[in-house]
């Protein structure tokens, strides 16, 4: 299982999923330049780039296995046209996870923050609930991770749409029910980026419901995608 991060965040948003995996999972999660043990490297600057690195990066593990790739909100998108470039090169998914993102063809309903002055998006930002109280009241760090946060937004912005290419794998969409950027008929087009099995599950909390029910949700996933592979 791949797992890509939302915006502003890093690979570390994924450790504790360790503790609630089953032994038949070996989870590996992104790490996109410009953070964390990245952060000397350029940003990235649209969600085709990010899929191009992650595919490069996805074609080194073993093909002899199921792959299974999950993505929350930027990290949805980034993890759907990863799958359309592993379907390029032949590489087929067991299964597409996306997790509190508008289907590719319908525009977030967050307003567009990424072109205003710092001040003002870290005012905005806050009220997203998304990034921790000390790193927006800590200036120095906040400063240093600016660049890469205003890079990410950026890129969900600009998100073009959807590929022409139609997946092949079964497409799983979560959302949650207090998650004020979602409507359940924008998670529902989610069927139609693929000709497989399509599943939509909702959980409670906001946006960031993964980082508070994080044991909920890793056990629906176990549970969801063993049955994927339940022999009769």
């Amino acid at each position: 299982m791949v797992l890509f991060p939302y915006a502003g965040a890093g690979a570390s948003i994924y450790r504790s999923w360790s503790k609630f995996l089953s032994s038949q999972f070996e989870c590996f999660a992104v790490q996109p330049p410009g953070r964390e043990t990245r952060f000397s490297e350029a940003l990235l600057t649209s969600v085709g780039d990010y899929a191009k690195h992650a595919s490069a990066a996805i074609a080194c593990l073993p093909d002899d296995r199921p792959l299974i790739l999950f993505g929350h909100s930027l990290g949805a998108l980034a993890a759907y046209e990863t799958a359309v470039e592993l379907s390029h090169c032949g590489r087929s998914l067991a299964c597409l996870v996306v997790s509190g993102r508008q289907d590719p063809d319908t525009p977030s309903k967050r307003k567009h923050i990424s072109h205003l002055e710092d001040d003002e998006f870290v005012r905005q930002m806050a009220t997203y609930n998304g990034t921790p109280a000390q790193v927006l009241e800590n200036t120095e760090l906040l400063e240093l991770l600016l660049p890469m946060i205003k890079a990410d937004f950026s890129m969900s912005e600009k998100y073009a749409g959807r590929s022409k290419i139609v997946l092949d794998c079964p497409v799983l969409a979560l959302g949650s029910h207090d998650d004020d950027w979602l409507d359940t008929d924008a998670v529902k087009r989610w069927s139609e980026v693929s000709t497989g099995k399509f599943v939509e599950r909702w959980f409670a909390g906001d946006h960031f419901y993964l980082n508070h029910h994080t044991s909920e949700l890793v056990e629906f996933l176990t549970q969801h995608i063993s049955l994927l592979y339940k022999r009769p």
